[in-house]
């Protein structure tokens, strides 16, 4: 399998990016941002994350994920949403303090993005009924840190590209092998 990770809260992309001081181009809201993320190792559902140092930034990316079919090269959005076989959640880690010099070398994420955690149970859409729609998940996602409330943003609100956009995009230029993991990004 692996595990490809969009941006489709762009507000969330701007929010990081000012932090940074970087500006945000244009294309970022019309073409989706999507990494490979390490597809050898993952968290366990709710396993400790584990870092060589603090000072390195350790932070979560609370998301809504999906599990693909095989998905041919060059399918269109409409399409892409046709091979959504499951949805889960992810916890996306970051390390924040390493991703600005890692980005600047101009050629993605490594060593800023260590493994990732997804949900013990994924559901298929239609288990969600309504609340899955247009390609979103039109739920709340409650997130914890250490066990203490942190928040509850409606994950189908102010996602600017749906899965089928995600998947589309993924499948550009080459197939998606069934089993692979497409994350939305940060919810926002």
């Amino acid at each position: 399998y692996q595990w490809l990770d969009g941006s489709a809260y762009v507000n969330h992309v701007d929010l990081v990016r000012k932090a940074r001081g970087a500006q945000m181009p244009e294309s970022f809201w019309t073409d989706p941002l999507m990494y490979q993320g390490g597809s050898d190792a993952s968290l366990g559902p709710r396993a400790p994350v584990h870092a060589r140092s603090e000072e390195h930034g350790i932070d979560f990316e609370a998301e809504i994920a999906v599990v693909t079919g095989d998905v041919p090269m060059g399918v269109t959005a409409a399409e892409a949403l046709g091979h959504v076989r499951l949805v889960m959640l992810a916890n996306d880690v970051s390390l924040r303090n390493l991703i600005a010099s890692e980005l600047a070398k101009g050629f993605g994420f490594v060593q800023s993005k260590p493994p990732s955690a997804f949900s013990p149970v994924a559901v298929t859409p239609d288990e969600l009924g309504g609340a899955w729609r247009d390609g979103k998940l039109h739920l709340p996602l409650l997130t914890q840190v250490n066990g203490k409330p942190f928040g509850k943003p409606d994950a189908g609100v102010d996602m600017t590209f749906d899965f089928g956009a995600l998947i589309a995009h993924a499948a550009k230029t080459r197939p998606l092998g069934a089993g692979t993991i497409i994350g939305s990004g940060t919810v926002s």
